[in-house]
């Protein structure tokens, strides 16, 4: 069993690198992927940890490109991580949300929240400070039950306590895992929010760009989701790729490497893999 989609607390998630690949371990995850957002802080403890605990580990990332009216993400395999551009680019995305949080403090305070951006940091105890930990601050003091309500009603886009992040295009982020020798893949089409003939036209362009796959397999996609997207991947020669989307307790529902109960991702079904494995 593979899962190719993971966070730790490099980025949002609530699992140190060390202790997602000793989990990774425990359920049988034999092949994992660190693609924290915007972040590669967490890959060489995960990469360490796994040859102790036998769970071979590939360097990852997720991106978040510009894309109206919804969302888009780009996940990276296999870059160089210390490739100095890409590590100019990532450093420039950290700052820019660094910059994002204390405006979005600034909101919650002037709807009448005690929140500090000293306690956010000390939530996120890692790398990457962002809304997740926003979140679950004001849960642990009981303004919201849980960090989905606290998305849907002060820090999702849209709504009051929302800023905007600066985010790279999504040519500029294939571009950047490419140019570092990496593979490039459209993380959950889901979100995309578009029918057969649309998703075929967002594909068609970032292909012109260099995109390598699709992830096909993921905890929120339905069967016949899965289906559209194998069937586009063959019909444009894309590699493969799944994932639960494990974040820890920021997302509790999904266990690593199974999702909702709905994932198996067996290497055969993306053995690409095999090319970033050492």
């Amino acid at each position: 069993m593979i899962d190719l989609h993971t966070h730790t607390t490099a980025s949002d998630g609530t699992y140190s690198p060390r202790n997602l690949v000793k989990l990774a371990q425990k359920e049988g995850v034999k092949i994992l992927a660190i693609t924290d957002h915007d972040s590669t802080a967490g890959v060489w403890e995960a990469v360490l940890t796994g040859k102790k605990y036998g769970v071979k580990v590939i360097a990852g990332v997720e991106i978040s490109v510009v894309f109206e009216p919804t969302e888009m993400h780009i996940l990276g395999y296999g870059f160089d991580v210390i490739d100095p551009d890409f590590i100019d680019t990532l450093n420039k995305l950290k700052e820019n949300r660094e910059s994002r949080n204390p405006r979005m403090i600034a909101k919650l305070k002037e709807l009448g929240f005690d929140i500090t951006l000293d306690e956010v940091i000390a939530e996120a105890g890692g790398d990457i400070v962002g809304r997740p930990h926003m979140a679950r601050v004001l849960m642990k003091k009981g303004y919201v039950s849980s960090i989905d309500e606290a998305f849907q009603k002060y820090l999702g886009k849209g709504c009051p306590a929302y800023v905007p992040k600066e985010k790279l295009t999504p040519k500029q982020a294939i571009n950047i895992i490419k140019n570092a020798g990496g593979l490039s893949f459209l993380a959950h089409p889901v979100y995309l929010e578009k029918d057969e003939k649309g998703l075929k036209k967002v594909l068609e362009q970032l292909i012109a760009y260099g995109l390598d796959g699709i992830e096909a397999y993921y905890t929120y996609h339905n069967e016949e989701q899965t289906e559209l997207y194998l069937k586009l991947a063959s019909l444009y020669n894309l590699l493969i790729s799944g994932g639960s989307d494990f974040h820890g307790e920021n997302k509790p529902e999904i266990r690593l490497g199974r999702g909702l109960g709905n994932l198996n991702i067996s290497f055969e079904k993306a053995n690409w893999v095999n090319w970033l494995l050492v």
